[in-house]
């Protein structure tokens, strides 16, 4: 069987004479892509074919196809952004926001991760980083920007996924803090292995098993296992792929190198044999794979790396009287002292020089504003070159040992004066190598994190939270197109399994506790297997969490016949408890109604038609005395594409009185005439009318109506 392999610079899509390019590559084609720039740093738009030479492993390739792709630039004057609330969560007085549209593949432009390598700053970068990256996000991200906020210590985590609402990013950008020693004080037993499975595990490393490697190295080994782990799961995302790795310094290479086959100590070798230099290989290796172009700044901005009054440099004999001179390993020559500092600052920088220079980006040295360096970046993504060339049928084979061999790629620009940057090389692996061997169990793993979701099975996930009197309880509500789902016996008693895991992961992007990883047989007679494909199933589930704050929900569902997934998820915030005033759970509709950690046919459809009428419940409750009900009204509204379409009139709140937190109140929405089908957002208010200005309340749940 002949091998394939993504090398793609762009595996994507990108906007060209109204076409859709998926680049790939197998033993007959590769696709590269080349940024060409003149002098200025300009991108030149009028070259052909004949200006470039391919080489792969030194060997000349006769290059097929040449084209300049430029993707959708922005609008030219874009409209000014909203100024975002203190805590772009919560709107004022502590309410929920109204949640952002998902944004759909074909509007996507450019793909980029702010990738915060907060394990290896310092305080004094940190406030500078938080700054110019909402900087940023206010003034250079344009719809058609997928953008996500990574950090070293988190990972993609919770807050939010890639996304182009300004909001999620800038409270993303908040979690961004100083971690006073992250690496040093986790547990060795929590790290997983760094090394890259789609090699067969060449070369892996297992952070578990090194208790030689300081706390600086240990924090770079972190830090290139995030960043691998968020290039991987950029391989299916569209538009132009980049990641900025925002850092104080990365090493490349460890002063005391350690051999990554059996742990031992070799000092001073520089043989680049350490995990560092190794995982950051891997990391370059499926940046290309992934077809991800990578950018580093150094956030130390204008450095003085000479001897300073605070050194306090002088002879060991001072006057009597005065401290003596601290004993230093560079003596106290000032000039030998300099010269150590400037070798530290160059091999602190070798970790961001090297893997950019290998992908195709650069790196932005002494930047003192974030937000400029950012744009220089985003500079970068307008116009590249696609060049096909075909090599030769047997450098795509491993060698005699079955290891997949590195080819290296250099492409050149003939015409004088310019300057091309590209990626510098792949390892040879096929595709079926890649996913063959991955279980149901990995491919179900792989999809659940995954950033866009899948749909081989139509799935909707939805999150609400309950109050406890102590804690909180996430439920999720998963909608499952029932058609997409076998079954099988006799039209009395038809069984399908599937494969449920619900994950709800906080701002550190850590699991809470109780997540669910379950088979769930699924039987229904001939009333229930109707409703299952007229209606879908439905499958409900709480998971406990001890504290309020943003969660995100992530769903996968594989059908166990077919081994076909789907995925989903959504964002739920729960806002602290206030000194007083009304507290508001999530929304619940009727249509929600299932059976707890099963899988059910639903009994209600999920979209409403004009003049049907959609009844939810949801609890209310008071962070001080017990609110009087007589004095509680709601008023439901109805909103498109963040505009009010409707709304009712106040009207008295119906709710019982419970023995644990407030009310359980019930409502009902009588779907209006004349609006359009398609996905709504309800609106309910609850207020106190002895104090409507301070008490009020409210909360969102989604709505389709057809």
């Amino acid at each position: 069987m002949r091998k394939s392999l993504i090398l793609a610079a762009f595996a994507g899509i990108a906007a060209v004479a109204q076409q859709e390019y998926r680049l790939r590559v197998t033993v007959n084609l590769v696709q590269v892509d080349a940024k060409v720039t003149d002098k200025s740093g300009n991108a030149v738009p009028d070259l052909k074919a004949s200006d470039f030479r391919v080489l792969l492993d030194g060997k000349p390739q006769e290059i097929k196809f040449c084209t300049f792709v430029r993707p959708d630039d922005t609008p030219a004057t874009p409209a000014p952004p909203a100024a975002p609330p203190a805590d772009p969560l919560l709107a004022p007085a502590g309410q929920p926001i109204m949640p952002a549209a998902a944004v759909k593949r074909e509007d996507v432009h450019r793909t980029l991760v702010l990738f915060i390598g907060d394990l290896l700053t310092s305080a004094e970068s940190i406030a500078g980083i938080r700054a110019g990256a909402k900087k940023f996000i206010l003034e250079q991200v344009h719809p058609g920007d997928l953008v996500a906020v990574v950090r070293s210590s988190a990972g993609l985590g919770a807050l939010q996924d890639f996304t182009a609402d300004k909001g999620m990013l800038l409270a993303a950008i908040d979690q961004v803090r100083f971690s006073t020693s992250a690496v040093a004080t986790s547990s060795a037993s929590a790290y997983t292995p760094i090394g890259q499975p789609s090699l067969g595990g060449f070369l892996s490393l297992d952070l578990a098993q090194l208790d030689k490697i300081d706390s600086t190295d240990r924090g770079t080994l972190e830090t290139t296992a995030r960043l691998l782990q968020t290039v991987r799961r950029m391989a299916d995302l569209p538009g132009r792929k980049s990641v900025v790795l925002i850092s104080d310094s990365l090493r490349l290479t460890s002063p005391d190198e350690i051999n990554p086959m059996d742990g031992s100590t070799d000092v001073g070798t520089g043989s680049f044999l350490s995990p560092i230099y190794a995982s950051m290989r891997r990391v370059v290796d499926e940046s290309v794979r992934a077809g991800v172009v990578l950018y580093a700044i150094d956030t130390r901005g204008l450095t003085s790396l000479r001897a300073q009054a605070s050194d306090r440099l002088k002879p060991p004999d001072s006057p009597a009287g005065r401290d003596p001179a601290p004993v230093a390993p560079y003596g106290i020559d000032p000039y030998a002292m300099t010269q150590s500092r400037r070798d530290e600052y160059r091999d602190s920088q070798l970790g961001g020089i090297f893997p950019t220079a290998q992908t195709g980006g650069f790196m932005i040295t002494e930047a003192n504003r974030i937000d400029a360096a950012l744009e220089r970046v985003m500079a970068d993504q307008r116009g590249y070159y696609m060049l096909e060339f075909r090599p030769q049928e047997d450098s795509m084979e491993p060698d005699i040992t079955g290891t997949p061999d590195y080819h290296k790629l250099k492409i050149e620009v003939l015409r004088p004066g310019l300057t091309v940057r590209s990626h510098a090389g792949f390892f040879g692996i096929g595709d079926e190598d890649r996913t063959a061997a991955e279980s149901p169990v990995a491919r179900l793993t792989k999809a659940i994190e995954s950033p866009l979701p899948e749909f081989d099975i139509h799935l909707d996930a939805e999150a609400s939270y309950l109050m406890g009197q102590k804690e909180y309880y996430i439920r999720t509500a998963v909608y499952i197109d029932g058609k997409d789902i076998v079954f099988s016996g006799p039209p009395i008693h038809r069984t399908g399994t599937v494969h449920m895991v619900v994950r709800a992961l906080n701002a550190n992007g850590q699991a809470v506790d109780g997540g669910i990883d379950q088979l769930r047989r699924i039987d229904v007679d001939e009333d229930g297997y109707r409703r299952a494909r007229e209606y879908g199933l439905v499958y409900t589930t709480l998971l406990k969490v001890s504290k309020p704050g943003p969660y995100r929900v992530r769903v996968a569902c594989m059908d166990e016949a077919t081994g076909k997934i789907g995925t989903g998820g959504d964002l739920i915030a729960i806002p602290p408890p206030k000194a007083s005033g009304l507290r508001m759970s999530g929304i619940v509709f009727q249509h929600d109604v299932g059976t707890d950690d099963h899988v059910v046919p639903a009994f209600l459809p999920g979209a409403y038609s004009a003049g049907q009428v959609a009844k939810f419940s949801f609890q209310i409750a008071s962070s001080g005395p017990k609110p009087k009900l007589e004095q509680l009204a709601m008023r439901t509204r109805l909103y498109r594409d963040g505009v009010e379409v409707w709304h009712s009139d106040p009207a008295p709140l119906a709710a019982e009185t419970t023995k644990t937190e407030g009310y359980f109140a019930e409502g009902s929405l009588e779907v209006p005439k004349g609006l359009n089908a398609g996905r709504y957002l309800v609106r309910v208010d609850v207020v106190d009318k002895d104090a409507p200005d301070t008490a009020n309340v409210w909360q969102w749940a989604k709505l389709t109506l057809r």
